[in-house]
């Protein structure tokens, strides 16, 4: 467990200020960010050892009324909703109302498919329960019609399994709506009133709700869109679609009470809080997994511990750095490919500029790099050389996709950086890891490729 008391161990010696050159480094980083992704604004909050130490806003809040942000604007936090639903779940285990290893067969069977798979496998996201989210015209539906747990359930009730419980990984909204409901019926409480009971005020949390507050959230951020025109209001969702996934609204200094209140034992015991930072299966990257509404990796050589999140025209990070007593937390109102997780492992390594002069591991092809690089070249204007790709993923980049991409990573440039990090081979693929560090913005890239010599795969994660 000590690796993540090291982010309260120094509670007795309040965390200093940060330093002026420092803060100019943090401004540049985020400015840079803002420019480049046509952000309109964002919040964001550094603490060290769970004191905060820095804490600012850029741009506008509301951009039709001039409206700067500030630290005390609330945003949409999206996902990171998933940590406080995990997090009650724990508390009602430990409360003796709940066991990880229950089914969802046990507090909601009318969902057949769930008889087998547990709440531990919904907590880790590998269940193969497919993602509401992802049915066709869920925006206009999320925007228009009144929700329930039994409409959300029914839009995945009759799809097969992705693959079998606990074998894989895959993300879905799903797990963790199916999560609320088990809180619901567990602990006999709406899923909103467990968490301001339960979370917000233990964890000092008074200035945050949830999407159905906003009228009386303030003050609160617009969130925008992108468009062929440049940034526009993002359509309207209503709160019970993304419920126990990601309806919660908050600000960086609240968010920063959170984290320390998690980590200092407030919530749950010490015991629950290392199984919660704890990840199960990974389908792509064996250097990171997903952990209870969290996701482990390591960036620069630093462990992180993080989730980002996004609805309608908002998007979160809350990264944690346990080793270097670091919480960082920054909340955006626009959507662009440069998220605000990766502007705040760009402002961690402005706090360590050392883990900013990172170098490639041994065992680097520079082929493989050389053969990235031009993939990302192509990605970005739209030309991709298809004969590089298998025929899976040749059909998955439809135009319609590309075209999507280009205007995603097309403003972020080449870049500057490819640093090699590792390779992981199978008999059928060969992942090869790299930190694409751009102007503005610092990825993880995996590249796939198969025993044929093709591109099988290529993401871009924070």
């Amino acid at each position: 467990m000590i690796f993540f008391l090291l982010l309260v161990a120094a509670i007795a010696a309040p965390a200093q200020p940060l330093a002026p050159d420092t803060v100019a480094r943090v401004d540049t980083t985020v400015t840079k960010a803002l420019s480049a992704s046509h952000i309109p604004g964002m919040s964001i909050s550094v603490s060290r050892d769970g004191t905060i130490v820095y804490s600012n806003a850029y741009g506008y809040a509301n951009l039709a009324r001039h409206t700067p942000a500030t630290v005390q604007t609330h945003y949409e936090i999206g996902s990171i909703t998933k940590q406080f639903t995990a997090t009650g779940i724990l508390q009602l285990k430990e409360a003796g109302k709940l066991s990880l290893d229950d089914t969802i067969g046990k507090w909601i069977p009318q969902y057949a498919r769930g008889a087998k798979i547990t709440i531990r496998e919904l907590l880790q996201q590998t269940t193969g329960i497919p993602d509401y989210t992802d049915t066709n015209g869920f925006e206009k539906i999320a925007g228009t019609k009144t929700p329930s747990f039994a409409a959300m359930l029914g839009m995945i009730s009759g799809k097969p399994l992705l693959f079998a419980p606990g074998s894989r990984f895959s993300y879905s909204n799903t797990n963790y709506i199916i999560l609320g409901e088990i809180l619901e019926r567990a602990s006999h409480t709406p899923w909103e009133s467990y968490v301001r009971s339960h979370l917000f005020a233990p964890a000092g949390m008074t200035s945050s709700g949830f999407i159905d507050d906003e009228a009386s959230l303030k003050p609160m951020a617009t969130g925008y869109g992108l468009s062929k025109k440049g940034v526009k209001v993002a359509p309207p969702l209503i709160s019970g679609w993304a419920w126990s996934a990601g309806a919660i609204v908050s600000t960086v200094d609240d968010m920063q009470h959170w984290d320390a209140a998690l980590l200092r034992g407030k919530l749950i015991n010490q015991t629950d809080l290392a199984a919660m930072f704890t990840p199960g299966k990974s389908a792509w990257d064996k250097g990171s997994g997903y952990a209870f509404g969290w996701v482990v990796d390591s960036v620069d050589g630093h462990k992180r511990i993080w989730h980002n999140g996004g609805t309608f025209g908002f998007l979160s990070a809350n990264l944690l750095f346990p080793k270097d007593r670091v919480a960082i937390v920054a909340l955006q109102n626009g959507l662009s490919m440069a998220g605000p997780e990766s502007t705040a492992t760009r402002i961690f390594e402005a706090l360590e500029p050392s883990a900013a002069l990172a170098t490639s591991a041994a065992g680097e092809d520079p082929a493989v790099t050389a053969r990235l690089r031009s993939l990302i070249a192509g990605l970005e204007s739209g030309t991709l050389d298809r004969s590089q790709l298998t025929p899976r993923l040749n059909a998955r980049f439809s135009p319609k996709m590309l075209a999507g991409i280009k205007s995603e990573i097309g403003p972020l440039g080449a870049p500057q950086q490819l640093l090699y990090v590792r390779k992981v081979s199978t008999a059928k693929v060969t992942i090869y890891t790299y930190r694409g560090v751009f102007a503005a913005a610092t990825f993880n890239l995996n590249l796939g490729i198969d025993s044929m010599g093709k591109v099988s795969g290529i993401t871009m994660t924070p």
